[in-house]
């Protein structure tokens, strides 16, 4: 089936999910695509065993070597967090039904600003380690790969497939996704997919997503610049992305990279039973210098390429002509499929086609309070310490997917 936006909208407009192309609902050609795929993989898992992936993750390196040298500013106190968020939308009971996307008097907001311009690249345990004036154990100090072989140098391609697969509910979830990102051509779809697994174990994703936010940009979580709030009409989780506090200091990309990424990694577990996410990116009070190309460009291959097929419909809240130069800029790399999930809204009307208003965050003027984030403590990931019950929880995945 062609998506096309009008499908998607009449989707919403009946809150009817469409399951074509979907498990459970695949026509009989579909199905023997889908065996077809798995026979390719398969043949590769068996002829490439023991295939070793040398991890060559920037991120890891940079974060590694970068972070701890770079100066600190002063502590920025916690307790006006709530003040980071400003209402972008005019929307009041009663109003025309019509209702008109406005800048209630939208001036930087004194935290916001502080967070913005104060250039602190620190991680979460760093920040915590700082105003503590000691160490704070949050995580084993040391990490060593969930696989057969325990080896931080390299990963067993294998191990690195079997893990993103089985992260679903059913392997066929994650599979599946690339047929139909590649025109349910088999052999385009298990290209991709090797190229995906060779990209994670290079990167080494599996080390990210068990640092979690221990080892992400402090001021970015805080900042909340992307934000899991509620879910959409269709019952796919809605995700919040405020563009206006990507920050100016994102020439260290890495930073931002590593952070979207895990990010992307959240929404994969969260979604186990189906692969689609709701995006509402606030475009409001944003100007090109949030925007760099290179993140430009990295934020369109996770979306297209990596975690392919994973969207429901981005919607675009613009306010500004500049939007036009950031369109131009990565229109060219989208693909059909995602081109037509995009919409652009410019009324809160347009926005709850998609999204009810219980679940629209409050400062764009929905009913959604939104949790800022929570500083973690020291017991938080008291499990992550016990490497014992870990060892044995992972060789009895291992036998179940041998």
């Amino acid at each position: 089936m062609t998506i096309t936006q009008a499908s998607v909208i009449q989707e919403y407009k009946t809150r009817t999910h469409n399951t074509d192309e979907s498990p459970g609902y695949f026509t009989t050609d579909e199905l023997q695509k889908l065996a077809n795929l798995w026979s390719l993989i398969i043949d590769y898992l068996a002829a490439n065993k023991d295939k070793r992936i040398t991890v060559n993750s920037e991120l890891l390196e940079r974060v590694k070597n970068t972070w701890p040298d770079l100066r600190q500013d002063e502590t920025i106190d916690m307790q006006d967090n709530e003040q980071v968020t400003r209402r972008a939308w005019k929307f009041t009971k009663g109003e025309s039904t019509v209702r008109k996307l406005g800048l209630l008097n939208r001036k930087p907001v004194d935290h916001e600003r502080q967070l913005l311009e104060r250039h602190v690249c620190e991680t979460t345990q760093e920040y915590v380690d700082r105003v503590s004036g000691h160490h704070v154990p949050l995580l084993p100090t040391s990490y060593f790969p969930s696989f057969k072989y325990p080896d931080n140098a390299t990963r067993n391609w294998r191990d690195v497939f079997w893990a993103i697969a089985s992260a679903k509910q059913h392997p066929d979830i994650w599979v599946h996704r690339y047929l139909r990102a590649n025109g349910w051509d088999t052999n385009k779809a298990f290209v991709c997919i090797q190229s995906v697994i060779e990209w994670r174990a290079a990167q080494a994703l599996d080390q990210i997503n068990w640092e979690g936010d221990i080892c992400l940009g402090f001021d970015e979580q805080r900042l909340g610049i992307l934000q899991l709030v509620g879910h959409d009409k269709l019952g796919f989780p809605l995700t919040y992305f405020r563009v206006r506090r990507i920050m100016p200091r994102a020439n260290q990309s890495f930073v931002f990279k590593r952070y979207l990424i895990h990010q992307f990694e959240t929404i994969q577990h969260i979604t186990r039973s189906h692969s689609r996410i709701t995006m509402l990116c606030d475009f409001t009070g944003f100007s090109m210098d949030n925007t760099p190309f290179n993140i430009v460009h990295f934020l369109v291959t996770l979306g297209t390429k990596h975690y392919a097929e994973s969207t429901s419909v981005l919607i675009l809240l613009v306010d500004s002509w500049l939007f036009a130069n950031f369109w131009s800029l990565i229109r060219p790399f989208l693909d059909a499929s995602l081109s037509a999930r995009i919409v652009f809204a410019k009324t809160m009307n347009d926005v709850l086609v998609f999204i009810d208003e219980s679940q629209v965050p409050e400062e764009l003027g929905g009913l959604n309070k939104i949790d800022m984030m929570k500083v973690p403590e020291v017991n938080d990931n008291c499990k992550l310490f016990d490497e014992k019950r870990r060892q044995m929880a992972e060789i009895e995945w291992r036998e179940k997917v041998e």
